[in-house]
């Protein structure tokens, strides 16, 4: 994902989220402070043939104190460098934010001395023209107005539009144009300005039709032909609307390449105000023209300058009124993650999982480190995994006498387990499909048998089909910690590495989760979800597997 940021802007954000004044950093460089100071106000930006970048990289990527700083770190990259590249050393990361950023800044720099010899205007004259501006009316395409200040006008302060803008009418017409906007990045390979841009700020009920399915659609051919998305979207107490953005959003999380932000204020207002905007390509902002109708018109533009404005102020929304709706974690931060799913598990409250498989939790603690030992894990990674599964199962043990705690799981993960012993083992750093033996097959309905007759609070069903068609249960796990959070993991069919890992702690999104969920249980036979058939279900399993010879 590239946002275009100058040097002097990036180089103040890495210095605000370190801590370090202009001081510290020119004295550890060995440079005079007014040179940075410049540098920072843009009035100065490093050449291509100083070695100004590699000491500042160098300084920086040795003063990160925690975890908190690195995420802040992750994003800045991740807005001015994409994503192609996140998994490389955090000096690498501070020195492609620095070149990326000094290359614009220069670039920039050069455009601004050709526009300023194109325009041959004074400054004095530009100071004139704006001091003594009054608003007149333009009649036959020229400028009238009784203020003779205005004769100054000069053609060159504006840009015609493209004969391809237009406004659009109607709510069909605008979400068509939007989607054939998308449509056109789907069939056009990125550049360098590799980011969709969608705002979901509309609080009037928008039903989740066949025209929101091919927007989605139309979102996710343009991800699958190389583009980032970043989605604006407003939360508020509307538990119905956030669910419609969970329907919306569930299969554009699971490429990675969909970043969603929110804004930080609940009560900020809005007017309904919508945008898509695809660099080099078109932007579409949608409005209403009547009270509390809704978006129903919108300005559609082809021209690059027009696109650009509209891309620069959707980027400076993010920068002052928004924050990331997910944390991703990388392959390099499984072990963080791990501790986010533990810490969840250790909270007070009611607990939803969703899944292909079998919990680990509901291995015995000896089946699990056996299988443990099975893998090719280097002793330090044994010990890590069973370090963050016996901090959850102790967690999950404690809390099963006082909160709910729900499994839900697809019928042929029991059809697998009986028939072919086969497994989902999940450990610290990936998932595998494990043989078991026989015993150890007993030993895992034995003790969910048990968890189930002994705890009250703790329930599994088991789902025939999958309430939810847009999702492949098989390669995706979510589990929903009220109150708490929100993780999720996607993987690719036959690759034991997660594909996306992410973490949501926004309470109004948690809470929506939660609702979802409460959905997707209604939509269960309630045969497969009555305890004592199930038990009984389970017991008939293990006593077929107990008497045949094997």
């Amino acid at each position: 994902m590239v946002t275009n940021m100058k040097f002097g802007e990036c180089l103040h954000f890495l210095l605000s989220t370190l801590d370090i004044s202009i001081n510290r950093l020119s004295k550890a460089i060995n440079i005079d402070r007014s040179l940075v100071n410049r540098w920072i106000n843009e009035k100065r930006t490093p050449s291509y043939n100083t070695t100004y970048i590699e000491s500042i990289s160098e300084y920086l990527s040795n003063s990160i104190l925690n975890s908190f700083q690195e995420q802040h770190l992750n994003e800045l990259f991740l807005r001015v460098c994409g994503d192609s590249e996140r998994e490389i050393s955090i000096k690498d990361k501070i020195k492609k934010i620095l070149l990326q950023s000094q290359g614009y800044s220069i670039e920039c720099k050069k455009k601004a001395v050709k526009e300023s010899k194109a325009h041959s205007i004074s400054k004095k004259e530009i100071s004139n023209f704006l001091d003594n501006y009054q608003f007149g009316f333009e009649v036959d395409g020229n400028i009238r107005s009784s203020n003779p200040a205005l004769t100054t006008y000069n053609p060159n302060f504006c840009i015609n539009m493209s004969s391809e803008d237009k406004v659009i009418i109607g709510r069909k017409n605008v979400l068509s144009a939007g989607i054939s906007l998308l449509e056109a990045a789907a069939n056009q390979k990125c550049n360098n300005n590799n980011t969709i841009y969608i705002s979901f700020n509309n609080e009037l009920d928008i039903n989740y039709d066949s025209g929101l399915i091919h927007l989605r659609n139309a979102v996710l051919e343009a991800i699958n032909n190389g583009w980032n998305v970043l989605f604006l979207l407003r939360l508020n107490n509307n538990i119905n609307r956030t669910i419609r953005f969970i329907n919306f959003s569930k299969l554009l999380i699971n490429t990675g390449k969909f970043h969603p932000y929110y804004l930080k204020k609940y009560d900020i207002f809005t007017t309904d105000k919508e945008f898509i905007i695809v660099p080099e390509i078109g932007a579409l902002f949608c409005l209403s023209d009547k009270l509390c109708s809704g978006v129903d018109t919108a300005f559609y533009y082809k021209n690059n300058v027009a696109v650009n404005i509209f891309r620069n102020y959707f980027n400076n929304i993010l920068t002052t009124y928004a924050h990331p709706l997910a944390k991703y974690y990388s392959q390099d931060n499984a072990i963080e993650y791990g501790y986010c799913m533990a810490e969840s598990e250790e909270s007070i409250g009611n607990r939803v999982l969703y899944k292909y498989d079998f919990s680990i939790l509901t291995l015995p603690e000896n089946l699990y480190s056996k299988l443990l030992q099975r893998k090719n894990l280097s002793h330090d990674e044994i010990l890590t995994s069973l370090e963050f599964y016996t901090r959850r199962l102790k967690a999950f043990l404690s809390n099963i006498h006082i909160y709910e705690y729900t499994d839900i799981f697809s019928i042929d993960c029991i059809n697998n387990l009986i028939k072919y012993r086969k497994f989902y083992f999940y450990y610290h750093n990936g998932v595998e499909i494990i043989n078991l033996e026989v015993q150890d097959v007993i030993e895992l309905l034995q003790n969910i048998i048990r968890l189930l007759e002994k705890y009250n609070n703790y329930n599994i069903t088991f789902m025939s089909q999958n309430p939810d068609k847009t999702i492949q249960c098989f390669n995706f796990c979510c589990i929903v910690k009220e109150k708490k959070a929100v993780t999720l993991e996607s993987y690719e069919p036959s690759k034991t590495m997660p594909k996306v890992r992410l973490s949501v702690e926004e309470p109004m999104l948690v809470k929506a989760f939660e609702e979802y969920f409460k959905e997707i249980w209604d939509q269960i036979a309630p045969i497969n979800k009555d305890k004592k058939e199930i038990i009984n279900w389970l017991q008939c399993q293990l006593n077929l597997l107990k008497n045949k010879n094997w």
